[in-house]
C-alpha cells in the first residue's frame, strides 16, 4: 500500500476574490504579452496560469525561429504582403486581421524581448559570416535568405525574461492555478465577460477573479484523437496541461467559433508509435534544409518552386527565377506553386528514380555554419528537444560531422500516421473575432492559440500585446460586477465531485476512450450517421462515465478537468463537422454524404457557439477582415504613432 501523502494543505473548502482591471487566462506568450501591454498602459493585471509561468506554455522550453519578422531592418518584404500570402495560400480560410498584426507587429515584440533580457541576435558572433547572419545587426535568418523575414532566435531565453517583466511591472501571477469557466452577466442588455472562476492545482482552493476585462490566451485543443496512458508526456510536442480549456470554457460561455471542423494532416506527437519530433532525420522546419541520403549514401536531389534541380546547399534558401519570396515553417507546409519553396523531390518521384529505403540526413554533407545552426541551434532550442534530442544524442555519441540519422518518414512528422488520426496542429479552428480581437461577448478578447488559424510565436506575442491594450483602452467607464453565488455554487459542485467518488474510474480511462470514440465517428471520411453516433456516444460518456470519476489529490482533480474539457471540444468538433454539409479541399475535410467540394454557397466561415445549452450554426464571409493594411491603421494610430516611429 501507498504511504505518499500529498504535500499541500487542503483548501477545497476555502475561497479566494480577486479584482482586477484586466484578468489574462493563461501564461504562455500570448498570456505574457497581453498582461505586458495592458501593465503599460497603467492597468490593474492578474494574470492565471496552470502551471509555472516562468517555463508553461507551449514556448516554455524554447523555439527555434520567430515567423513574418516583417519590419526587421533587413526584410525585403512587407507585413502586407506576407499577410496576403498567407491568406491566399490557405483559400481564404486564414485569419487575417492576426496575421497582419503578426506580420505588423511582430519585430516590434522581438524588440521588446531583446529588452526584456532575451536572446534575439548572435551576440557571441558563433556564426559570424554565415550566409544565414547580417553582420552589422548580427540577426540570424532562417528558409529564405534572400527575403529575410523569418529569425532564428534562441526562444529557451524567452519565458524568464518574460516572467521578470511582468513581475517588474507589478503584474499579479497567480501560478499552479487553473481557470475553469468564464464568469458572464447581462448589463444594459448585453451580455458581458465579468471574470472567470478557478482552482489551485495544489490545494483546491475555489478562485474567483473578478475583472473589467478577460483576455482568454491559452492553448489551442489536444489528445483528441491520439493519447497514450503510459506515455502521457510525449503524447504531445507541447506540454502536457496545454489541452484547449480556453476553447470548452469559452464554449461553455457562448463565445463564438470557426474552422473547429478542419482536419489537419499531421500527429506531431510520439504517442507509441512514433519518434519526439525532431528526434529523427528529416528535411522540414527545425531541420530546413538538412540534406537527404538513400540507403546507399546517395544524395536526394532538392528541386526549387519550377522543378529544377539545385546544385548547391546554398541555393536551398532562394526563390526560384521570377518567385519573389517562398513560405516555409509554421502553418505551411505544402505551400501553393507561388510560395512553394526548395524542397526534397516527392516519394512517389524517388522511388520512380530508383532511390533505396531508409532514407537519412546527413548533416556532415553540409557547410559547417548550416551543419551548426540545424544541429546545436535548431535542434536545441525547439520545443522539448534541447534535452530529450540534443544532449541524449550527444551524450550517446552522435556526432553531425560523421554520422547520419535515420528518417521514418518523408515528411516534417517524422513517422507514420493512421488515416483516421488528426491533431490540431496547423492554422486549426479557434475563437472568431474582430478586429479588436474581441469575441462576440463585450469584455472578453482572446489571442495566441486560442484565435482560429493561429500560427507560431511571433503570432502568439503579437496577437498578446493587441488584445492586452485593445482590452485596456475599452474599459474606462467599466467597473467590477460581482459574481452571481448561484453560478459560484454550481461551478464548485462540477469541480469537487469527482473527490467524493471512492474507488471509481480515472481521467487515464476516459481520455483513451474519448480518443478512441474520436478516431471511429470523427475520421478522415465523415459522415452524418458516423457523426451523429460520435455525439451519442461522447454524450454517454458524460452521463455515465463522468459521475464514476475519481481522485484523491487536487493534481489528479486537475487532470479530471483536463479530460472533461477534451469531452466538451470533441464534441464541439463533431457538431462542426456535422454543421458543414459539404467536402472542402482547403479544410481537408471529407464527407461522403457530401461529396461536392467547396461549392460557392459554402466558401465561407461557418461559426459554432451554445446558446441555452444547443449549439448554434452562424456564418461569416471569407474575407470579412477587408484590406488588412488599411483595416489594421484605421484602428491603430496610436500605435503607429507612438510605438513604431519609436523603434
Amino acid at each position: 500500500m501507498s504511504t505518499y501523502k500529498w504535500p499541500y494543505g487542503n483548501e477545497t473548502d476555502q475561497e479566494e476574490v480577486v479584482n482586477s482591471d484586466v484578468l489574462v487566462l493563461g501564461g504562455g506568450l500570448a498570456g505574457c504579452y497581453a498582461a505586458i501591454a495592458a501593465a503599460r498602459k497603467g492597468k490593474s493585471v492578474v494574470l492565471v496560469e496552470k502551471g509555472a509561468t516562468v517555463r508553461s506554455g507551449s514556448a516554455g522550453s524554447g523555439f527555434d525561429h520567430w515567423e513574418s519578422a516583417c519590419s526587421n531592418p533587413c526584410s525585403k518584404v512587407t507585413p502586407k504582403e506576407i499577410a496576403e500570402a498567407y491568406i491566399e495560400e490557405q483559400d481564404y480560410y486564414s485569419n487575417g486581421i492576426a496575421h497582419y498584426i503578426e506580420c505588423r507587429e511582430g519585430y516590434d515584440r522581438l524588440l521588446d524581448m531583446e529588452s526584456f533580457g532575451g536572446k534575439i541576435r548572435d551576440t557571441e558572433d558563433e556564426f559570424k559570416g554565415a550566409e544565414f547572419r547580417d553582420d552589422e545587426t548580427k540577426l540570424m535568418f532562417a528558409y529564405d535568405y534572400k527575403n529575410r523575414f523569418t529569425l532564428r532566435v534562441w526562444g529557451s531565453t524567452f519565458k524568464p525574461a518574460l516572467y521578470k517583466e511582468l513581475l517588474r511591472l507589478g503584474v499579479k501571477v497567480y501560478d499552479r492555478t487553473e481557470a475553469t469557466g468564464l464568469l458572464t452577466a447581462v448589463i444594459g442588455g448585453k451580455k458581458r465577460g465579468t471574470g472567470a472562476m478557478g482552482m489551485n492545482v495544489r490545494t483546491g482552493k475555489f478562485m474567483i477573479f473578478q475583472s473589467k476585462a478577460t483576455i482568454l490566451t491559452m492553448s489551442r485543443p489536444a489528445r483528441v484523437w491520439l493519447f497514450n496512458p503510459d506515455l502521457v508526456g510525449l503524447c504531445e510536442f507541447r506540454p502536457t496541461q496545454s489541452i484547449g480549456s480556453g476553447h470548452a470554457m469559452g464554449y461553455r460561455a457562448g463565445i463564438e467559433f470557426t474552422m473547429m471542423e478542419k482536419s489537419v494532416k499531421g500527429e506531431f506527437s510520439a504517442a507509441g508509435r512514433s519518434f519526439p519530433p525532431y528526434g529523427a532525420g528529416n528535411n522540414h522546419n527545425t531541420w530546413y534544409a538538412a540534406t537527404m541520403v538513400d540507403a546507399r549514401g546517395v544524395e536526394i536531389p532538392y528541386v526549387d518552386r519550377d522543378g529544377n534541380e539545385l546544385k548547391t546547399v546554398s541555393e536551398r534558401y532562394y526563390p526560384a527565377p521570377g518567385q519573389k519570396f517562398f513560405l516555409k515553417g509554421g502553418v505551411i507546409d505544402e505551400a501553393k506553386y507561388e510560395y512553394r519553396g526548395p524542397e526534397t523531390l516527392d516519394f512517389e518521384e524517388l522511388m520512380k528514380r530508383g532511390y533505396k529505403l531508409p532514407f537519412y540526413a546527413d548533416l556532415s554533407r553540409m557547410p559547417e555554419m548550416e551543419r551548426k545552426v540545424i544541429w546545436g541551434m535548431m535542434v536545441g532550442e525547439e520545443g522539448k528537444t534541447k534535452i530529450p534530442i540534443l544532449e541524449n544524442y550527444t551524450e550517446r555519441g552522435f556526432d553531425p560531422t560523421r554520422h547520419m540519422l535515420q528518417s521514418y518518414g518523408t515528411g516534417w512528422q517524422s513517422a507514420s500516421f493512421l488515416g483516421q488520426e488528426r491533431q490540431l496542429f496547423g492554422a486549426p479552428g479557434g475563437i472568431m473575432h474582430d478586429w479588436d480581437l474581441k469575441t462576440n461577448i463585450d469584455g472578453i478578447y482572446a489571442a495566441g492559440d486560442q484565435l482560429f488559424a493561429s500560427d507560431c510565436c511571433g503570432f502568439a506575442a503579437a496577437t498578446g500585446y493587441y488584445a492586452g491594450r485593445k482590452a485596456a483602452d475599452a474599459i474606462e467607464n467599466v467597473d467590477i460586477t460581482e459574481a452571481d453565488r448561484e453560478v459560484v455554487e454550481k461551478e464548485k459542485a462540477r469541480l469537487y465531485a469527482p473527490l467524493n467518488v471512492e474507488d471509481g474510474l480515472e481521467w487515464r480511462e476516459l481520455n483513451m476512450a474519448i480518443s478512441k470514440a474520436m478516431q471511429n465517428y470523427c475520421g478522415e471520411i465523415k459522415c452524418r450517421e458516423l457523426l451523429e453516433e460520435g455525439l451519442n456516444v461522447l454524450n454517454g460518456y458524460e452521463e455515465e462515465i463522468v459521475p464514476q470519476l475519481s481522485c484523491k489529490n487536487p493534481h489528479d482533480l486537475m487532470r479530471t478537468h483536463e479530460v472533461l474539457d477534451i469531452l466538451e471540444v470533441s464534441r464541439m468538433i463533431l457538431q462542426a463537422c456535422l454543421f458543414r454539409e459539404s467536402s472542402s479541399k482547403p479544410l481537408c475535410f471529407q464527407r461522403s454524404d457530401f461529396p461536392q467540394e467547396d461549392p460557392e454557397e459554402d466558401r465561407c466561415f461557418y461559426t459554432i457557439r451554445m446558446e441555452d445549452g444547443k449549439p448554434v450554426r452562424g456564418r461569416v464571409p471569407l474575407g470579412y477582415f477587408g484590406d488588412v493594411e488599411t483595416e489594421y491603421e484605421k484602428r491603430n494610430q496610436d500605435y503607429i504613432g507612438k510605438e513604431e516611429k519609436s523603434e
